[in-house]
């Protein structure tokens, strides 16, 4: 379904690169392809991401957290945990919102 507000201009290069990239010469249909792949991609780069830290403190982010808010994590205001915690936490809601984009797009 499209929805025509406004018009839109894409600029020859963008349609040419997205008729290109995807096969697709519908340059609706190869703009929504062209989105999921990007989605796709980030939220396998925030899945790389996210595995990192549950490799190096051997839990999940909710663990992680927990044993912060308890205090049964020692050294919870060091620096380095607090920059974690603080780059996790933001990659674990990106990736809420990139599978709600990812929804939109199926």
């Amino acid at each position: 379904m499209a929805v025509a507000t406004h018009e839109t201009l894409i600029p020859k290069v963008a349609l040419k690169a997205l008729i290109e990239l995807t096969g697709q010469p519908q340059v609706d249909v190869a703009l929504l392809i062209t989105l999921r792949d990007a989605v796709e991609h980030r939220l396998e780069k925030i899945e790389s991401a996210l595995w990192d830290y549950e490799q190096k403190y051997g839990m999940t982010f909710q663990q992680f957290e927990i044993q912060a808010r308890t205090g049964e994590m020692p050294d919870r205001f060091s620096y380095e945990k607090e920059k974690d915690y603080f780059e996790w936490d933001s990659l674990v809601t990106r990736k809420g919102k990139l599978e709600e984009i990812q929804r939109w797009l199926v």
